[in-house]
């Protein structure tokens, strides 16, 4: 009964906070006028759970490809913070602590509907200093603390322990190069401006050091097809986008025995193009667990709300920022700040 009087308060408050930001942009909406809505495009964020980031969860992908010799290059800093904690009969999972992703994406257009890409990502898992900031938030909206309120502020304290054997202990600030991602598209409708979709798929290479949390140490090969709707509501300004797909995963160095073989995963969101200058997301992605654990950090299955917006430039250069939040289990971290810069020439 506690559990579940805590995930309906929680709920209860992730549905006032989502109403409040809805009542809000439906003012906006009438104030600004109706603008012609532009080619959706996804927030690029994960699940920063420090042990999904280790394998290769693809993020949400644009449906439409770039053109034939059209480069984009893009810079993108992820922070979550994470304060949770489960003890089962024989297992102990304990996420305490802040990771920092900071990844480069190189992709190219090399044909007709053709992409490749590489991203290579510098991890970080630390105390940080967000601590404070977070539990204020929470109380704002009314989310839970959950185990906050016991522990001490800005510690970093990774940790698992089965049937009393701690196999992974991380209590000191690690850094290094993670897992490097190779990716591979295909455009499926080329004609129509309003719709788009794509098949694309994904590499994971073991790059990143196991020992540290920064790599799972073994390859994982992901597939999955998006699709995007410039125009969803006809005369409104709303675009609309998704995806859907399947990561194989091999077999890891970091908690073995309890790896699933594959997760399925997907992605929704609606944009709206407010301002010439500023669109509006809403976004949700989920997964199904990544082991088998009756803890939640582990064992869960994961749906996270993003919400943010982008600012468009010049030669379709733009500005990604949204704030993820967990709207389920633990297996997703209490918040994820993401900000994001492309440039395509």
């Amino acid at each position: 009964m506690g559990k579940t009087n805590q995930f309906c308060r929680s709920w209860e408050g992730h549905s006032l906070f989502l109403i409040n930001l809805w009542s809000i942009l439906l003012l906006s909406l009438a104030a600004s006028g109706v603008a012609l809505a532009s080619q959706p495009e996804p927030f690029h964020v994960r699940n920063m759970n420090p042990f999904t980031l280790l394998h290769g969860l693809p993020v949400a992908t644009p449906s439409e490809i770039l053109d034939d010799q059209q480069t984009s290059l893009s810079l993108q800093l992820d922070v979550a913070n994470t304060s949770m904690e489960t003890v089962e009969e024989n297992e102990q999972v304990t996420l305490d602590g802040e990771t920092y992703r900071l990844a480069v994406t190189w992709q190219r257009g090399i044909g007709s509907g053709w992409q490749v890409g590489v991203e290579v990502p510098y991890l970080s898992h630390r105390g940080g200093g967000l601590d404070s900031l977070i539990e204020n938030w929470h109380d704002l909206f009314g989310f839970s603390n959950s185990d906050r309120d016991d522990w001490q502020q800005n510690q970093l304290r990774y940790l698992y322990i089965r049937d009393g054997v701690t196999e992974v202990n991380i209590q000191e600030e690690v850094s290094g190069i993670g897992d490097i991602h190779l990716q591979l598209s295909r455009e499926l409708i080329l004609a129509d401006d309003e719709l788009k979709a794509s098949m694309h798929m994904g590499l994971k290479l073991p790059t990143g050091d196991e020992e540290s949390l920064l790599g799972s140490g073994a390859p994982d090969l992901s597939i999955w097809l998006t699709g995007s709707d410039r125009k969803l509501i006809p005369g409104w300004p709303f675009g609309g986008y998704g995806h859907l797909g399947v990561l194989l995963m091999g077999k890891a160095d970091v908690l073995e025995e309890d790896q699933r073989e594959f997760v399925m995963f997907g992605t929704l969101g609606l944009n709206w193009q407010a301002y010439q200058w500023l669109d509006l997301k809403a976004q949700i992605d989920a997964h199904t667990p990544f082991y088998h654990s009756k803890s939640d950090q582990l064992g869960g299955s994961a749906v996270m709300l993003t919400f943010g917006g982008t600012i468009p430039l010049e030669g379709g250069d733009h500005i990604d920022l949204s704030l993820g939040e967990n709207m389920t289990t633990d297996m997703v971290p209490d918040l994820i700040f993401n900000i994001r810069y492309e440039a395509r020439f």
